[in-house]
């Protein structure tokens, strides 16, 4: 439950720098691991001065989730809201939209970055098939991966941007290999170490599987699972029905 509340309060805090608006464009990219360290969490980082009140508790409705509307309140952003065309649909940019074990590690990079100075913006989570079919119309330097074929479509992908005074940073290279050597420290995969497409904002993780096995329905092995993920069967079943929602959804803006 501890995890619940912490990844509330991130999204709310998250909230902050992205738009909101129901169903309207966003960014781009594609790709493919694991390393464990010590790094901690300091989740009272994350929490905004109006959580910090003595009545609030586990069992406020704030709290509470819905296993059968949640999917709306993913949180998502325009075309053009960091800079870049990223097509008409929109890109979810919802960190509740990721693995639960995959979470943990980009909220560690995103701590990881903030202590050194480093402000990351989430670009996108998870990706439907319809929003990955978009990216390859608009060319190769978006991705050569049709649906199904990236990371994204899995919860095991994100992108993310630096921001400096309010403005992503795309182009400064030195900028991009601290937040990329910080990634892989957590075990991550980075983008930045391709050369086609050369992609410093995109991190992925799948515990040695390749897309045909997640294709297939198989998820990684979650190291130290029974410890810290008990209820991880359950967590994906319901991100499965939250991202049936979006599909279906974002499907249906394409035939308009």
């Amino acid at each position: 439950m501890l995890a619940l509340v912490a990844l509330v309060l991130l999204n709310y805090n998250f909230s902050q720098a992205q738009d909101r608006g129901l169903f309207s464009p966003f960014d781009c990219r594609e790709h493919a691991e694991t390393v464990e360290d010590d790094t901690q969490l300091d989740i009272a980082s994350f929490i905004p001065d109006i959580f910090v009140q003595e009545d609030i508790t586990i069992d406020d409705p704030l709290l509470m989730v819905d296993t059968v509307n949640g999917w709306k309140d993913w949180m998502f952003v325009e075309n053009f809201a960091f800079g870049k065309d990223r097509g008409d649909l929109p890109m979810i940019t919802d960190m509740a939209a990721l693995h639960p074990f995959f979470r943990d590690r980009i909220l560690s990079l995103v701590e990881t970055c903030k202590r050194k100075g480093i402000e990351l913006a989430v670009v996108e989570t998870y990706r439907t098939h319809a929003k990955q079919d978009e990216y390859k119309i608009m060319g190769k330097r978006y991705t050569s991966s049709g649906a199904g074929k990236s990371k994204h479509q899995y919860g095991l992908a994100i992108d993310v941007v630096p921001m400096v005074n309010g403005k992503a940073i795309w182009d400064n290279s030195a900028l991009w290999r601290k937040v990329g050597t910080a990634g892989e420290k957590l075990g991550l995969r980075w983008g930045g170490r391709w050369k086609k497409p050369y992609d410093p904002g995109h991190f992925e993780w799948t515990g040695g599987l390749a897309t045909a096995n997640l294709h297939q329905g198989t998820f990684p092995t979650v190291p130290l699972r029974d410890e810290h993920y008990p209820c991880l069967d359950e967590d994906i079943k319901l991100l499965r029905k939250y991202w049936s929602e979006w599909e279906t959804s974002q499907s249906s803006l394409t035939r308009k």
